[in-house]
Parts: structure tokens; C-alpha cells; sequence
């Protein structure tokens, strides 16, 4: 109550009531209504806004007692979600304007024909017709608001009118200074009523509605929207105004209206205080007194960790006392977006999305009798029930949830509340969001889990081991983990525990455990996986991958990367004509041996690769898959990064540890590196060309490796990074060069892998061979693999994607520098780019999808 309602009240409250059990004094009561924060926000907005709803029918006997203070504002974050919306649909709009030029002329000239049936309406005077419209939205949102006696509704109106009309000249200033000529012929009209670019009429009608908003509030915001709505289209109709400025002008006056009525709040539509009281009548509890009770966070644990939610103390006729929480519809959309979120992000688990405050509390409801009637301990729920715009859920008090205090907690009260959650979980209720605060002790002693306002049942496992995880992370952060674990295999039992590894990552725990002050972003994950992976044999936990839980992972963000770097490569840099001439003018015949032969790379390819791996782990026809995959990361990355980081991540899937299949990684490099510097060496001499000496730049290398010498030679010298070194790098290096030298020193396994590097370096070299041939123009193939093998190693060192430009240009030189006619040397590697490079692409995307469906890649 406020303070100015005297003692008078305080004594009638006392003597009135004296008996009740949820309050037991007078001092109590007035300590409830003192600490009071119904709105969320700061004490002065509250202090500044609230009305009494305690002082009416207190002389009466049948009246009950309300100390409770409704808000005259508060703070709707849907506001913030339509203002998303707004500039979405604004962005959107100028796009389709500025690159969808035929749509919008197409809607402009269909207009236009509408527009011969009103033909009549052109000779109406539609500039004193807009300022009618004008003065009749402001006017009537003015005196509505003003007999209301809400000054700050029609303050906050009034300033984003103004701000509106400034926003759009703004923005008609920008399009003009910028020079866009085809976004300015998009905006403007050929006759503006408006005399600016973006018509300033409608951000500024639409930023004071919105302000003055909701449109339920009042008729003037209702029927002011239809009006706007009506004069544009007319006006649009009618060519006086472009439908791209129009619908800008009103997303952008909407956006900034949004915006305003955030800041300073939107009515109360929710229940309070005797929309409370009389709400009970629906469920046949007669209320004595409703006291609400201090708040103390976006939490409480009297009703089970709801968010947002107001918790208060009633005194029935009946004697009997409740704990009823109330829910408002203008709170829940921060809840709602959390569920979005986390449907849009994690994938493989299932969801829930409760779109309404009536929804989630009665889903609430459920949960908790479902857990009471499997025999554990929870709150109890007398009844659901609605008010305006509010749920409300009406608790007994035969059961009262209190923090848990870790510093008391023991062992056996963590394996108690591991096993409540298992005794849930093989019931198939999950929790969804375990957290340091979700655990709580119950009127017996007992340590429970409690926040089941977002849990659900039918869960499959899922859900049932990201719950378990998130148990363990938060029990991290309170016991530690060395008693999490032994409390979790005492409760779960050491498989269901190592089990869990796979789930262990960051986008499954939540926000609240990640914020606690015990818990680190960069080790706590680390140390937990590896104390889990600890509890099986160290190579089935090396081979245990974790589990895909979110759509936004490195790994889909790396494909989508090299995605858009293919197509940026394939519309930049493929000249369609020249390669299309090339094509049409080449022999088919020696076109078809150029593709083939080009392919047998991909037989040496995973001859090598194969060669060093374990005859119980060799899958060679996944092993050529993979190969055909590189042809399509080569366009998305420099020559060989592809191939390597695609062969990497086959070792792994394939049951390599990352030591090991970085050391098969680097045997087959040094493999193939060392016998193609062989083949162009021997193949050198065999021919007795001179080239090998004029085209290698040795200055070049000479400088690179004193740079890499300079390097090494600095870091060695500063203690503390040679220290670093030494303790992080050397026993990596160690274990991976034992690893290099065992592979290197089996013979028959090195010479298997040299005959499919030569076949790989062949093949190519023949292909390029067979591309000369399509055009009739013969070589020596010994000479003509030299060359390209010389010319494709040096062009692959340019940076680019594949080496898009510089193998093109060293093979056109090289080969034209032996007396290969320009033309012909051009057309053959055209030819040859298309067949080994290009049409690789379509074939490496088909080739990648059958490796993550397999689980290969």
C-alpha cells in the first residue's frame, strides 16, 4: 500500500486478518508492500508510476485485503522484436526495389491500370486531403490521450511525430548526397505530394501511432492506421507516390516508434491486484488477503524458477494459504525468443515453443504434477487460471522450495539429486536448463532439481544426456569436479558417464552456469571431456566423436564459407565464352581421354594415402571419394590446402587419433613432394631441357628460408617463449616425428605410396597431353609431362583458390616458349582446366555429401 494510506490501514489490516498464516504482522505486511518492485524496472520508475489497488473495500468484511502496486508502464521486449521486423522488411524492400527492377515496374504499371477505373479521384486536391488525414490522426491520438490524463503517452507521441518527419528527411538527404541513381528512380515518384524523396507524410504519422500505441489501447491508434493505410494506397494508386518510398517511410517512422514506446514503456495490460483476487473465483478460492511478496531477480524458487514472474502470498476463506504466480503476456517474449533460439541453433534434439504466457504456465502445471505423481518431490499445483492478459498459477503450500546452500551440501545430497534427474529421465521428462540455481531443498531436507517450466516429456536421449551434462557443468562450478564425478558415477554409473562425452560442448550449457565466477569458457569444457574420456579406454575415447547438436557449428560454417568462395571463384574468374569456344573446337574423342586420364589422379591420390594406414581401417573406394571431394575444396582454397584438409578429416573419421592422422597427412606430402621434384628432375635430364634452371627463382627461396631461419632463431632466444615452446610444442613434435619416421621406414608400404604419387603426377601430365591432342597438335609426352609438371608446380604457389590464374598463365607460357602455336596452347589449357578442374566441382559437392552421409568426413 502506499505510505499515505496512514495507520489506519495498518490497524485494520491487523485486526482484520490477524490469524493469517502467509502473514503473521502488520510489520510484515507493510515490509511486503515496502520492498515492492511489480514492473522490473528501477525502484524510481516504479515510485513514479503505480497506483494503490489495496484501499478499496477495506471497511467491508467480504472485500479482501490487496497490497500489491499495479504499473502505469512497462517495458514490452516484443517492441524490440517488432522493430527487428520493421527494419527487416525496410532492407528487404529497398533490395527488391534496387535488383528487382521488372517486379517493382511490373506492380507500378498494374497499379496504373487500376488507377483508369478512379481516374475521376486525379482531379481531387490530394495535398490539402494528406494534411486533412494529418490533422485528424494527431488531433484525435491528442485529445484521447489528453482526457486520459496520460501526459507522457502523448509526450513521447508527439516527440517520435517529430522525430519522424526529421528521420525521413535525413534519409532523403543520404540517397540524394549518395549518388544511386537507380536507388533514387526506385524511391522518388514522378509527382511527390510530398516534396521530398522518401515521402516524410507517412514516418511520421507512422512513428506517432506507433508511439501511441498499442493499436488495442485505443480507437485513434486503430482507426489512424486504417486511415495512413488508405491514403497511401490511393496515393500510390494514383502515381503520386513510388511503393518502394512509401513502404521505407513507413517501416522506417514504425522502427523509430518502436523504439520511443520501448524507452518509455507501454501500458499494463496484465492482472493485478483485484483482477487477481476476483480471477480466484474461477477456480472456487475466495481470497482474504493477497500480499506481494519482495522480488528478489527474474527468478523465484517459490514457484519453480518461472521467469518473470510475480509471486504473492494469499489467505483463503477457507483458511487455507496459497502462493499464486503470475505470469504477463508482455513479459513472455524474452522466454519465447530463448526457445527460437535454441530450435533455430541445436539440431538432433527435440523442442518446444510455448508462443503464449497461458501456454507455458499450463504446460508448467502439467510438468509438475507428472513429476509429483512418479513419486517425486516438487511443488504442488492447485489450479490454472487467466485474468486480462496474465496466467496464473495458484500453488499449495504443502510443499516450499528453498536455495540451495552449497557450503552444507554433501555428497550423498549430489547423488540424491542425480538420481531425481535419472528417475525423471527414464520417465522420458527432461529438464532443458540445469543450472548452479536449479537445485533446491525441499521441506524434508531433500537436495531436488527444480526450473521444469521449460522441460518436457517424450524426450529422446538425446535430450536426456545434454540434461546430464548440464547437470555436471553446474555442479562443476559449486563441488568441483572431482566430487561431480565421483557423485555421477555413484548415481549414473561409469558407462552412462563416459557415455556423455560426445555432448560435452559449449552451445548445450547455459548461459547462467557459463556467467557463474567458478566457471572458465576456454578449460572448464576441456577438463570436463577429459575427465569423462578418463573413465574408458583411452582409444575408444579418442575414437568417440562429439555429437552434431548445433546447425551453426565450425564445421557448417567452414562448408558455407567454402561454398560462397566457389561461387565468387566460378563467376569471377570463369571466362564462359573462351572455355565454351575451346570445348566446341576440341576433338571429342581426346576430350573424353583427357577427363579419364585426369581421373586416374584420383586412383594415385588414394593409393598413397592408403599405403600408410592400418589394413583393418583401409576403405579404398571411401578413400577415392575423398579425393574426389578435393576437387571441390581446391576451389575454395589454395592448391593442396584442399586435398589436405579433406584427406585430414577422413584419417580422423576413420579412427586416427589427430597425431596419427597428422603424420600419415605429412607422409603422404613428403611422398608426393619428393617424387614429383624427382620425376621433373629425371624427366629433365631425360630430355636434356635446359628449363628447370631458368624458372626456378632461387633468390626467392634463398630469402624465404633466411626469413624462416630469422624466425627460429628469435623465438629460441627469448627464455620465456622458448620455455612455452618446449613445454607445449616439443612433446607434440616428438610424438608426430616417431610417428613420421615409423611410416617412413616400411618399405613396401613407402614404395606403394611412391608408385600411386607417380601415377598421380603422370596421369595429370598425360592429360594435359591428351588436351593438346584434341587439337591436333602432337608432342613428345615425356617432354609434354615435364613441362606441366614444372609449369602446374610453380602456377599452384600463387594464393589463389586452386591456383585460378597462375597454373593458367605458367602453362600458356611454358608451352608457348617450346614453339606451341598461342592459340593452341591457350585452347588446350582451357580445355584442360574445364576437365580436370571445373567439372570437378559438381562432382566433389556429390562426392562430399556421400561422406557426411556415411560419417567419413
Amino acid at each position: 500500500m502506499r505510505s499515505d494510506t496512514g495507520g489506519t490501514d495498518r490497524r485494520e489490516a491487523t485486526s482484520t486478518r490477524a490469524d493469517s498464516g502467509s502473514i503473521t504482522s502488520a510489520s510484515a505486511i507493510n515490509d511486503a508492500a515496502a520492498g515492492m518492485n511489480p514492473s522490473g524496472n528501477s525502484p524510481e520508475d516504479d515510485a513514479a508510476s503505480t497506483e494503490d489497488l489495496g484501499t478499496e473495500g477495506l471497511g467491508t468484511v467480504d472485500a479482501p485485503l490487496i497490497y500489491d502496486h499495479a504499473p502505469h508502464r512497462i517495458r514490452d521486449k516484443a517492441d524490440l522484436l517488432r522493430l527487428v521486423g520493421a527494419a527487416i522488411l525496410g532492407v528487404l524492400v529497398t533490395l527488391i526495389t534496387v535488383y528487382l527492377t521488372g517486379l517493382t515496374t511490373g506492380m507500378q504499371s498494374d497499379m496504373e491500370r487500376y488507377a483508369q477505373s478512379i481516374s475521376w479521384l486525379i482531379t481531387m486536391p490530394f495535398s490539402f486531403l494528406s494534411q486533412l488525414c494529418t490533422v485528424i490522426i494527431i488531433g484525435w491520438g491528442v485529445i484521447q490521450t489528453l482526457a486520459g490524463r496520460e501526459w507522457t503517452q502523448c509526450l513521447s507521441a508527439a516527440v517520435a511525430l517529430i522525430l519522424g518527419y526529421l528521420l525521413a528527411n535525413a534519409a532523403s538527404w543520404a540517397i540524394t548526397a549518395s549518388g544511386n541513381t537507380q536507388l533514387i528512380s526506385a524511391v522518388i515518384s514522378p509527382s511527390n505530394v510530398s516534396g521530398t524523396l522518401l515521402p516524410d507524410l507517412y514516418a511520421g504519422i507512422a512513428a506517432f501511432l506507433t508511439a501511441n500505441g498499442p493499436r488495442r489501447l485505443r480507437s485513434s491508434v486503430h482507426w489512424g492506421w486504417v486511415i495512413i493505410a488508405a491514403l497511401a494506397t490511393i496515393l500510390v494508386i494514383l502515381d503520386f507516390e513510388s511503393i518502394a518510398g512509401t513502404a521505407v517511410s513507413l517501416c522506417m517512422g514504425r522502427m523509430l516508434g518502436l523504439a520511443v514506446r520501448y524507452i518509455v514503456g507501454s501500458p499494463s495490460f496484465g492482472a493485478w491486484g483485484k483482477h487477481i483476487t476476483d480471477a480466484m473465483g474461477a477456480i472456487g478460492l475466495k481470497p482474504v488477503r493477497l500480499v506481494r511478496r519482495r522480488s528478489t531477480g527474474s527468478r523465484n524458487m517459490a514457484d519453480g524458477l518461472v521467469p518473470d514472474s510475480r509471486i504473492y502470498d494469499m489467505h483463503c476463506s477457507d483458511g487455507k494459504d496459497y502462493v499464486v504466480s503470475v505470469c504477463d503476456e508482455q513479459r513472455h517474449t524474452s522466454g519465447y525468443l530463448r526457445q527460437l533460439w535454441q530450435m533455430i541453433t541445436l539440431t538432433g534434439i527435440s523442442h518446444r515453443t510455448d508462443r503464449s504466457a497461458r501456454g507455458a504456465v499450463r504446460h508448467h502445471r502439467t510438468m509438475l504434477m507428472s513429476l509429483r505423481h512418479m513419486g517425486l518431490e516438487q511443488l504442488d499445483p492447485y489450479e490454472v487460471t487467466y485474468s486480462r492478459e496474465s496466467a496464473i498459477l495458484v500453488l499449495t503450500t504443502t510443499e516450499e522450495l528453498t536455495a540451495c546452500d552449497w557450503e552444507s551440501v554433501t555428497d550423498s545430497d549430489v547423488a540424491d539429486a542425480m538420481t531425481y534427474l535419472r528417475r525423471a529421465n527414464d520417465r522420458g521428462y527432461t529438464n532443458r536448463l540445469i543450472h548452479p540455481g536449479s537445485f533446491a531443498r525441499t521441506r524434508a531436507g531433500n537436495l531436488i532439481v527444480t526450473g521444469w517450466d521449460i522441460g518436457d516429456d517424450g524426450s529422446n536421449a538425446a535430450n536426456i544426456a545434454i540434461d546430464r551434462v548440464q547437470m555436471l557443468a553446474a555442479l562443476m562450478c559449486t563441488i568441483g569436479i572431482d566430487r561431480t564425478i565421483t557423485c555421477g558415477i555413484r548415481a549414473w554409473g561409469r558407462s552412462a558417464m563416459a557415455a556423455l562425452q560426445p555432448y560435452v560442448q559449449s552451445a548445450v550449457i547455459p548461459m547462467e552456469t557459463m556467467r557463474h565466477p567458478q566457471w572458465d569458457r576456454r578449460h572448464s569444457i576441456k577438463t570436463l571431456r577429459t575427465r569423462l574420456s578418463s573413465l574408458v579406454d583411452e582409444d575408444e575415447s579418442e575414437q568417440t566423436a562429439p555429437v552434431t547438436v548445433t546447425r551453426f557449428s565450425l564445421r557448417s560454417i567452414l562448408s558455407m564459407t567454402l561454398l560462397i568462395i566457389a561461387v565468387v571463384a566460378v563467376f569471377t574468374q570463369l571466362n564462359m565464352e573462351d572455355m565454351i569456344s575451346a570445348v566446341k573446337s576440341a576433338n571429342p574423342g581426346m576430350a573424353i581421354v583427357c577427363f579419364l586420364v585426369g581421373c586416374l589422379a584420383w586412383v594415385g591420390m588414394s593409393i598413397t594415402l592408403t599405403a600408410f594406414m592400418d589394413r583393418s581401417k583401409r576403405n579404398f573406394f571411401a578413400a577415392f571419394m575423398a579425393q574426389v571431394t578435393t576437387g571441390f575444396t581446391a576451389v575454395s582454397m589454395p592448391a593442396g590446402v584442399g586435398p589436405a584438409f579433406v584427406n585430414l578429416q577422413f584419417l580422423r573419421k576413420s579412427g586416427y587419433r589427430n597425431s596419427a592422422a597428422t603424420a600419415i597427412m605429412s607422409a603422404v606430402v613428403a611422398v608426393q613432394v619428393v617424387m614429383t621434384v624427382l620425376l621433373i628432375v629425371f624427366v629433365g635430364l631425360f630430355t636434356g631441357r635446359n628449363t628447370l634452371s631458368s624458372v626456378i627463382p632461387t633468390g626467392t627461396v634463398t630469402i624465404v628460408i633466411g626469413i624462416a631461419v630469422l624466425v627460429v632463431s628469435l623465438c629460441m632466444l627469448i627464455p620465456p617463449l622458448r620455455s612455452l615452446l618446449s613445454r607445449k610444442l616439443m612433446p607434440l613434435l616428438r610424438q608426430y616425428t616417431h610417428q613420421l619416421i615409423a611410416l617412413l621406414s616400411q618399405p613396401l608400404n613407402l614404395a606403394i605410396a611412391a608408385f600411386g604419387a607417380v601415377l598421380q603426377s603422370v596421369a595429370l601430365g598425360v592429360s594435359f597431353w591428351a588436351a593438346l591432342l584434341a587439337f591436333g597438335y602432337r608432342t613428345n609426352v615425356i617432354e609434354t609431362t615435364f613441362l606441366y609438371l614444372l609449369s602446374n608446380t610453380i602456377g599452384s604457389a600463387v594464393p589463389t583458390p586452386g591456383g585460378l590464374g597462375g597454373v593458367e598463365a605458367m602453362l600458356f607460357a611454358a608451352f608457348t616458349s617450346t614453339g606451341v602455336p598461342g592459340a593452341i596452347a591457350m585452347s588446350a589449357t582451357m580445355l584442360y582446366r574445364v576437365l580436370t578442374y571445373w567439372i570437378r566441382i559438381p562432382l566433389g559437392a556429390l562426392s562430399m555429401k556421400w561422406l557426411e552421409k556415411h560419417n567419413l568426413i
